[in-house]
């Protein structure tokens, strides 16, 4: 089993849906398959290296949270897809801290780690997606939310309906 990462920016009407009803995550996870969801970043299976490079696996608590945010309160806790929010104030400062990475500070560090060209080329496109998904959330005064999602392989198709 994989597991693939997901950002998704909210606006204070989104916000609210989710706090309200958790389990809208799951609609908006199985929605992303049947169209574009604005604010939605699929990070895939690569996320972990990404955070790893970026913040050494949390040690740096800012950039920590560029892709896990790990300091964001959890919403849908008892769902199967638990998303960690990060308040509008918070992606301002995340966005600032991903501007000021050195250039080629991702490509620096995968290549000492020993990672394929394909891969790094992978993990500058997503770094550059992500910095610029933080700057329009901050713009607009947006959260952001993270979530992690184990792929079990398709176990999990829709099932029928038992209304009849």
């Amino acid at each position: 089993m994989s597991s693939y990462g997901i950002l998704i920016t909210l606006s204070p009407k989104r916000l609210a849906q989710l706090a309200e009803d958790p389990e809208t995550i799951e609609d908006v996870l199985d929605a992303r398959h049947e169209q574009e969801i604005p604010g939605l970043l699929e990070l895939g299976t690569l996320y972990e290296v990404l955070d790893a490079l970026l913040s050494d696996r949390g040690r740096n608590p800012m950039l920590g949270d560029a892709v896990l945010a790990r300091t964001g309160s959890s919403i849908g806790e008892g769902s199967p897809h638990v998303g960690h929010v990060l308040p509008p104030n918070r992606v301002a400062e995340v966005a600032k801290a991903l501007r000021q990475l050195p250039a080629g500070h991702v490509r620096e560090r995968a290549t000492k780690a020993g990672a394929t060209a394909a891969d790094i080329a992978a993990l500058d496109g997503m770094l550059a997606e992500i910095t610029k998904l933080y700057e329009t959330a901050t713009q607009a005064k947006h959260a952001m939310m993270a979530i992690v999602v184990e792929d079990d392989g398709g176990a999990d198709e829709d099932e029928e309906d038992d209304d009849e």
